[in-house]
Parts: structure tokens; C-alpha cells; sequence
């Protein structure tokens, strides 16, 4: 009989295990970053412990937004977001302080890298926020990535390593009626999972409704820059936020190439071995090696006289 208490104890116990409450987390598709909450309603001024899996190594930035981030930036507290690192496992565990967000709820919990290349996000269930509900009077202006491309301006220096120059266009299009003013553009360079440089963004301005608008980026390269070299950038309108990755290649081959030549002009600068007389080598005609003719006319006398007896 105690046995089949010990039994029902035990099923009890697991069903109510299951049934609790399980962590927060918008499951996205299998390879793409994730994010977790502990489950719960939170508070404006909480800390909670965020969890974060399958992100690239780097730093990331975490912040509140209202109105479900439908708006992007708009409805972030960009401003007083929390920061942290990734390490190469693409896992990690971070406080992070529960700002207000500029709108009311619903919101989310917002991750993204600062280039804003790789993102996502999990609903808040948040309270304590008194901010207003996002005006919905017409559409933001919108804005479009027309182009982007970059060039390696190093010219011959780059081939041997010296420092240069990476030049990055980007084009915009407006393709609506409003004008666009100022989008925010955050810029960074760096090798592959190492992009931690700020590089300054061009003055936006403003870009009127169906026009365009190019915008070179000077980015500085090293001597230390080798192999791939990533620039990855974040322009964020109203209309939503627009990343873009670009990239270059540096290979010094002009450092092997000038080795290897000096060695072959090397090798047909030095003086060849002297070659063997020819005359002192040749055996003269009409001589055989086991002797003369006088010392063969010598022999034979010689064995003559000892024949004759006086």
C-alpha cells in the first residue's frame, strides 16, 4: 500500500511540474539566433536574465520596445539599451535592466548586433508603462537600399601590405511622396566576427520623395588588414530598419613575388664553374695509354740482347 502512495506522490508531483509556467521565447527557424526570458510578468526598472543561443560571436544590444517594434527604432528605447558580449560558442547569459520603452505595450524584448544584421526578438510581457499608444495617422516615409557595393583603393601598396583605403558607395531611393529627413546610420569594420570598429557615417540630409541619394564612405585599412575585411551597416528610417554587409579581400602577394624574384636574378648573377681544358683533358691521337712508341722500341731492344751470348 505505501508503495502505490510513493507512486501517486510521484505523478502528481511531475504533473504539476509540467504545467508550470515555461520560459518566454518566440521560437524562430532551426539555425537562426534565439532568445529567452524566465516566465513571468516584469516591471519598468526589473533586471531580468536573458538568454541568447545560436548568435555569432561579437557584441550585442538589447533594448525594450513598445507598439510590438512594429515601427523599428521608433519604438525602441534605443537610448538606454544594455550591451553585451557573445563568446565563439554563440551562447550567453546577460542582465539586462528593463528600460520604458518611448509607446505603450505589447512589447518585445529586441536583440540585435550593432549593425543590426542579425536580429530578434521575444514578446515582454511588461508593466508599469505609461507612455502613449504609437499614432497610426498615415504611413511613415518610406526608404529603400538601392545599391551598395565597395572598392579596394589601395592600388599597388595594397599588394604589399601597406596601408589604404576602402571605399563604400551607398544609394538610397525614396520611392514615396514624403521626404525622408536624416535616417540614423551606424557603420562598423572589422574581419569576420571581429566587426567592432566605428567608422563615421555620411550626413544623410534629406532625401525628397522619388529621388535618390549616393553616399561614399571612406574606411581606412591597415598594414594589419589581411584576408577578408567586412563593413556592415545599419540605416534605420520609419519605414523600418535596412542592414546591408559588404565586403573586400586583401592578399599581399607582392610579398612573396618579390623573394621569389630576387632569387632567380640571383641565380644568373653568380659566376659559372670553369670549365676543364680540352687540351689537357684529350689524349693525343696516334698515343696509346700503355705507353709510348720510343718506350715499346726500348723494350724490345733490351729483350734481344739478353738473348745473345759473347
Amino acid at each position: 500500500m505505501s508503495r502505490f502512495v510513493l507512486l501517486a506522490v510521484s505523478v502528481v508531483a511531475a504533473l504539476l511540474a509540467s504545467a508550470g509556467p515555461a520560459p518566454s521565447t518566440d521560437r524562430p527557424p532551426d539555425g537562426q539566433p534565439r532568445v529567452a526570458l524566465p516566465a513571468g510578468t516584469f516591471r519598468v526598472g526589473d533586471r531580468v536574465l536573458v538568454a541568447l543561443d545560436g548568435w555569432p560571436a561579437g557584441v550585442v544590444q538589447v533594448e525594450v520596445c513598445g507598439n510590438d517594434g512594429r515601427r523599428g527604432a521608433l519604438d525602441c528605447a534605443t537610448d538606454r539599451a544594455s550591451g553585451g558580449q557573445v563568446p565563439s560558442t554563440g551562447n550567453a547569459r546577460m542582465p539586462v535592466l528593463l528600460a520604458a520603452p518611448p509607446v505603450a505595450c505589447p512589447c518585445r524584448l529586441r536583440v540585435q548586433t550593432p549593425s543590426g544584421v542579425t536580429t530578434a526578438s521575444v514578446a515582454l510581457p511588461l508593466t508599469g508603462v505609461s507612455a502613449p499608444v504609437a499614432s497610426t495617422a498615415g504611413s511613415p516615409p518610406e526608404l529603400a537600399l538601392a545599391g551598395v557595393h565597395a572598392v579596394d583603393e589601395s592600388g599597388v601598396g595594397g599588394w604589399f601590405g601597406l596601408p589604404g583605403e576602402l571605399t563604400v558607395r551607398i544609394t538610397l531611393h525614396n520611392p514615396g511622396p514624403v521626404d525622408v529627413v536624416e535616417p540614423p546610420v551606424t557603420l562598423l569594420a572589422g574581419s569576420p566576427g571581429q566587426v567592432h570598429t566605428i567608422v563615421a557615417a555620411p550626413p544623410v540630409g534629406t532625401i525628397p520623395g522619388g529621388q535618390s541619394r549616393e553616399y561614399v564612405v571612406r574606411v581606412p585599412l591597415s598594414a594589419t588588414t589581411l584576408g577578408r575585411y567586412e563593413v556592415h551597416g545599419l540605416i534605420e528610417p520609419a519605414s523600418g530598419p535596412l542592414p546591408f554587409v559588404v565586403a573586400t579581400a586583401r592578399h599581399p602577394w607582392g610579398l612573396l613575388v618579390v623573394p621569389a624574384a630576387l632569387l632567380v636574378l640571383l641565380s644568373f648573377s653568380l659566376p659559372g664553374r670553369p670549365r676543364a681544358s680540352a687540351t689537357s683533358s684529350a689524349t693525343p691521337t696516334g698515343i696509346s695509354v700503355a705507353g709510348t712508341p720510343d718506350r715499346r722500341r726500348a723494350s724490345a731492344g733490351r729483350g734481344r740482347h739478353r738473348g745473345v751470348r759473347r
